[in-house]
């Protein structure tokens, strides 16, 4: 025969051990803080770049024989300013790698100071 055991209801019952982790409502509320933080931040980034101004300046289509000299020169408001910062502001403000430009060519001429 076996013996049976019967809990005794004065017996010291188990501690019940910790749970470990989040609860749910833990992790629903980072859910919506982490949702929120990202939304904000998106509308920070596109709202800043929608409030950009154009440039100043003019743009110019190149004609047969013109360098970006030449065009500097042309184009020089007055004797303070450098042709050969303009130059490099022209080169700048159209993202050219080297001098070579091209007939029928449109460049942006940023207005100097």
């Amino acid at each position: 025969m076996k013996a049976m055991s019967i809990p005794n209801g004065l017996e010291k019952k188990q501690p019940r051990r910790a749970r470990l982790g989040i609860t749910r409502g833990q992790a629903l509320l980072f859910l919506l803080t982490f949702s929120l933080f990202f939304y904000l931040l998106t509308e920070l980034v596109f709202a800043s770049s929608a409030q950009k101004e154009p440039p100043k300046g003019k743009e110019v289509t190149v004609r047969s024989g013109d360098s970006l000299w030449t065009i500097a020169v042309r184009h020089q408001r007055s004797e303070k300013v450098d042709v050969r910062d303009l130059v490099l502001d022209i080169k700048s403000a159209n993202n050219l790698d080297s001098n070579l430009i091209y007939p029928g060519q449109t460049l942006f001429i940023p207005e100097t100071d």
